[in-house]
């Protein structure tokens, strides 16, 4: 599935494992038993889970193609850090269960490969994912319909969620054996005072990234998306299913609670000469809502770190001391990891923007002010 052709001397291409794919749609097609099955590990799970405590989770987010992907990989390779994996995209109800299995299958899905995206990237079934998404959309309903507004705050409530919920990121810890849970979400960017609701202590990294160039990403993975879709249908299926959305021909917009800016975008992204335009007031729109929403609760802001992509990859060292202190990991244990990233982290060299000048002055024209707040166009 999801095959392409191999390029000699360079990591394979992401295939995905058909298996994996089917039975991923069987428990997501059946949620009541995928969530009798979740529960009933919970339950096996009872006493060892009351011993264990969610401690100052982790959020990374922002809008997509901003790092986040990068950044979560290289927080995941601390020991005391407990996440969902690509295996988890089988069934992310059951993450201990799934994990025994696998482990009795070593060979499949263990060799890194190019992601899907088409990066330098390289994942296997092992590496963090953006997983628990699928465990959002199967409790709330309307995480994922961009025509009502998608803002979770203090006035959100749902018990049958939130105990499910928790108890999956406890699995997690008591698997992984780790005291500190780590996710990348980008939808989580309109659940953030939901998020806190839930984990008072949580801790929050949001990157954002130079418009022109975090614009260009956005609409070359779009391309590569809809061109994979074009190639295997089951690819559309897949992508609602995990409700990875963010791309290609369902993709969805998180709605802000402005349902005309919605058919706005919606309506840019139609056109070929208006598409950049509509990227660019959808970076506007989420990067505003943010800080808007930071400027409003200063104990939230306390609470979170903004990062430049650029300083991630051009700063790495100063950067990567800046995550690991604001989430409160040991320096020195941290210090292999740094040392790896510190020369990993680089800017991509598979791409190039390539706007005309009308074009690039659009964009800084929709993004000056919020850009302008971050050091961009100076």
């Amino acid at each position: 599935m999801f095959k392409r052709k191999k390029k000699s001397k360079e990591p394979d291409e992401f295939k995905f494992p058909i298996p994996m794919y089917y039975l991923a749609r069987f428990f997501y097609n059946h949620f009541k038993f995928n969530m009798k099955l979740g529960n009933w590990e919970t339950k096996c799970l009872k006493k060892k889970l009351e011993k264990i405590t969610i401690r100052n989770p982790i959020f990374v987010m922002g809008f997509a193609r901003a790092g986040t992907t990068v950044t979560v990989e290289m927080i995941g390779k601390h020991s005391d850090v407990a996440y969902h994996k690509y295996l988890h995209l089988i069934n992310s109800f059951i993450p201990h269960w799934l994990q025994k299995v696998a482990n009795m299958v070593p060979i499949v899905f263990k060799k890194p490969v190019v992601r899907l995206h088409k990066d330098s990237l390289l994942v296997n079934r092992d590496s963090p994912e953006a997983v628990e998404e699928t465990i959002w959309m199967r409790f709330i309903d309307s995480v994922q319909n961009e025509n009502v507004s998608n803002i979770l705050d203090t006035s959100t409530s749902n018990s049958e969620f939130e105990n499910f919920y928790k108890n999956n990121i406890k699995k997690l810890q008591y698997n992984q054996k780790g005291s500190r849970y780590l996710t990348k979400n980008n939808y989580n960017v309109s659940r953030i005072k939901y998020l806190e609701k839930l984990f008072p202590d949580l801790r929050l990294i949001i990157i954002i990234r130079h418009p022109v160039n975090h614009i260009a990403s956005l609409i070359k993975q779009d391309r590569v998306l809809g061109e994979l879709e074009t190639e295997d249908k089951r690819l559309l299926h897949w992508t609602q299913l995990m409700g990875h959305r963010e791309f290609g021909t369902y993709k969805l917009i998180v709605n802000f609670n402005d349902n005309e800016k919605v058919k706005l975008i919606r309506n840019l992204w139609e056109n070929k000469k208006t598409c950049v335009e509509g990227w660019a007031i959808y970076w506007k729109w989420t990067y505003e809502y943010l800080l808007n929403l930071l400027k409003e609760d200063k104990d939230l802001a306390a609470k979170t770190l903004i990062l430049r992509y650029e300083d991630l990859t051009d700063k790495s060292e100063e950067a990567i001391d800046k995550i690991v202190e604001h989430i409160g990991l040991s320096h020195e244990d941290f210090k292999p990891i740094k040392e790896e990233y510190v020369t990993k982290l680089t800017q991509p060299k598979y791409y190039k923007p390539s706007f005309s000048e009308s074009e690039l002055k659009k964009i800084k024209e929709i993004t000056y002010d919020i850009a302008k707040i971050y050091d961009y166009y100076k």
